[in-house]
């Protein structure tokens, strides 16, 4: 897998995936996330769809964080094969800050070096500057580098789809 230089998304799109990622919180009462799909490239990641977690498994949420289970899995697969796409990174929410836990660390959700794992602070309640997102990109056996507080550098938002 290419290493990543950029991940590209367009506005509009993240605007969305953001006022999802709040709105899937029950509240505020969980974390949330999805799988953001496109194509990977030797110039970056391009993301193209989103893929809410709990569309995957309706009680990834039941204990109060991300927990999907071997048929989520099954069915990501199935709909990128399905959809001629890749997972190009994945993004979830957190109650605070956007600081991997313990858990995220040692659980990668794509466990393939250059993975990207975004972390959303504040449940992604707006406003959200791209500062305050948490940034990581999985170097293998449990080890993350981290773009923390560079996301605006990393993350590119389009303003049209070319």
């Amino acid at each position: 897998m290419p290493a990543p230089t950029e991940l590209r998304i367009p506005a509009p799109l993240w605007k969305q995936l953001i006022e999802q990622l709040h709105a899937r919180t029950g509240g505020e009462r969980h974390e949330s996330g999805a799988f953001l799909l496109g194509h990977i490239t030797e110039q970056g990641r391009q993301v193209m769809q989103v893929l809410y977690f709990d569309d995957l498994h309706p009680e990834v949420h039941a204990r109060g964080v991300v927990e999907l289970p071997a048929a989520a899995f099954r069915s990501l697969w199935a709909i990128v094969r399905e959809r001629g796409l890749q997972v190009v990174a994945d993004v979830h929410t957190h109650p605070y800050g956007a600081r991997q836990s313990e858990i995220d660390r040692k659980n990668p959700l794509i466990a393939t070096r250059g993975h990207i794992a975004l972390i959303v602070p504040n449940f992604a309640r707006p406003p959200l500057e791209r500062e305050a997102l948490g940034i990581y990109i999985y170097e293998g056996d449990h080890q993350w580098q981290t773009l923390y507080g560079g996301g605006h550098r990393f993350l590119v938002l389009e303003n049209k789809h070319d």
